[in-house]
C-alpha cells in the first residue's frame, strides 16, 4: 500500500495539528505492516520534520500557504509537473484542511468545527475559507477521520455526513517524552530554560479566545494572593493582545507569567513541575495538552464540554468553562487537598496510558485499508 500524506502542518507549524501530523507520520513509518509513505507539503522549509522521515519521497507544491489555499478555492486541478510523484501513490491523506482534486482515493482528517460553531473565535478570512471549502472536501474524501466522537457528531449534525463514512481515531501521546519525573529534576530544567520557580499553576495552549483564558484570569483575580502564580504557555494567537490587557486591568501582573512558545524538549518538564494543570477551553476537537499533562502526572482541571470528557474519563476535575467561580473553586480546592491531587495523578497516568501514537497509527491504517478494500 502506497500512501501520500500531507505533512504541511508539520513543516510549517508547531501547534497541536503539527504534533498530530508529525507523530502520526512517524508512527505509520514504524508500523511493521505499515504503508509505504511519501510526503506532500506546500512549505519551503522542512525544519520541523523528524530526521527519520528524511528518506521518503517528497512532493512540494511551489506555492506559499495563502496562494495554495487560493488555488484550492479556484477548483482547478493540479498541474501534472506538481503531481508526478503523487501518481505513484494509491491513496492521499489530507491532514491540513486542504484536499486538492486528485485521481486517487483520499482520506480527510477533521479536527474540529470551531469556524462554524464558534465563528467569533476566528478571523473573518479563516471563517470564510473553511465554510467555502470544508463541504467540498467532505464530499471529495472517500473517508473522514474525526479525532473524537464529538467531532464526528458535529460533522453529522452540521454537514449531514453519513456516520458510516466517519472513523473516530483519537490522538496519542509519546510516553517516552511525556512521563512522570521527579519534581526537583523537572523544576531545575524549567528554571534553566524559562527562569520560572516553583510552585506554579500551568495552562498550555495557543493564546486565543477559544482557550477561554479570560475566564481563567477572572478566576485567578478572586483567589488569595498566596495562590501559586499562573504560568501561561503557548504561541501568540488571534486576539492574544486582549489577554495581556486583561492582566493589567485585573492587576495580575505580579501573579501571571507568559512564557511564549516553549521548546518541545522543555514542555514535559514544565508539565511535571506544575502543581496543577488548568485547561478551561470552550471547545476542543480533542485537547492534546490535557492528555500530555495527565501523562506527566499533574492533576488536571478542564472543561466538561466538547471532547474533553472523552479524553479525561474520570481522571480530571471537570468544570463549566463559562463560570470563573467554578474554575477558582476547583483550583483552590485541589491546592488545599494533597490527597485528592495524588488520586488525580494516579488516575491521570493510568488514563494516559490507554492512548498512544502506535494505536492512532494502527487505526489510521485500518481506515486506509477500508478505503482501498485491502484485507489484513
Amino acid at each position: 500500500m502506497r500512501v501520500c500524506i500531507d505533512v504541511s502542518a508539520a513543516v510549517g507549524q508547531t501547534a497541536g495539528i503539527a504534533r498530530y501530523v508529525r507523530e502520526l507520520t512517524l508512527a505509520l513509518h514504524r508500523l511493521p505492516d505499515g504503508p509505504h509513505l511519501s510526503l506532500f507539503h506546500n512549505r519551503q522549509h522542512q525544519d520541523h520534520l523528524p530526521v527519520a522521515l528524511g528518506n521518503h519521497t517528497r512532493t512540494r507544491i511551489p506555492l506559499g500557504n495563502r496562494l495554495w489555499r487560493l488555488w484550492l478555492l479556484s477548483g482547478l486541478s493540479l498541474p501534472r509537473q506538481w503531481t508526478r510523484d503523487l501518481s505513484q501513490s494509491d491513496l492521499f491523506h489530507a491532514t491540513d484542511v486542504t484536499l486538492p482534486k486528485l485521481a486517487m482515493p483520499s482520506v480527510l482528517t477533521v479536527y474540529d468545527l470551531t469556524p462554524m460553531l464558534f465563528p467569533q473565535f476566528h478571523a473573518r478570512l479563516n471563517r470564510w475559507y473553511q465554510r467555502m471549502t470544508l463541504p467540498k472536501m467532505l464530499t471529495r474524501a472517500a473517508a473522514v477521520i474525526a479525532i473524537s466522537q464529538k467531532t464526528k457528531d458535529d460533522l453529522v449534525r452540521s454537514f449531514q455526513v453519513d456516520p458510516a463514512r466517519i472513523h473516530v481515531t483519537m490522538l496519542g501521546v509519546d510516553h517516552t517524552r511525556f512521563a512522570s519525573q521527579p519534581k526537583e529534576e523537572a523544576l531545575a530544567q524549567v528554571h534553566a530554560a524559562t527562569g520560572i520557580e516553583a510552585p506554579y499553576v500551568l495552562a498550555v495552549g495557543t493564546l486565543e479566545p477559544r482557550k477561554n483564558l479570560m475566564a481563567l484570569l477572572h478566576a485567578y483575580a478572586t483567589l488569595p494572593p498566596s495562590t501559586p502564580p499562573l504560568v501561561l504557555t503557548g504561541s501568540q494567537g488571534w486576539g492574544d493582545q486582549v489577554l495581556t490587557a486583561m492582566v493589567e486591568q485585573l492587576q495580575l501582573k505580579e501573579r501571571v507569567r507568559f512564557t511564549g512558545y516553549v521548546a518541545d524538549e522543555v514542555l514535559p518538564a514544565l508539565y511535571a513541575a506544575a502543581e496543577l494543570f488548568v485547561y478551561p477551553s470552550l471547545y476542543e476537537g480533542f485537547g492534546l495538552p490535557v492528555l500530555e499533562a495527565m501523562a506527566c502526572g499533574v492533576p488536571v482541571i478542564t472543561s466538561q464540554t466538547s471532547s474533553l470528557p472523552e479524553v479525561t474519563g474520570d481522571a480530571a476535575v471537570l468544570v463549566d468553562p463559562r463560570r470563573s467561580d467554578q474554575i477558582a473553586t476547583a483550583i483552590q480546592t485541589l491546592l488545599a487537598s494533597p490527597a485528592q491531587c495524588r488520586a488525580l495523578r494516579e488516575a491521570g497516568l493510568a488514563r494516559a496510558h490507554t492512548f498512544s501514537w502506535a494505536k492512532c497509527a494502527g487505526e489510521t491504517l485500518n481506515v486506509y485499508r477500508h478505503v482501498l478494500g485491502v484485507t489484513q
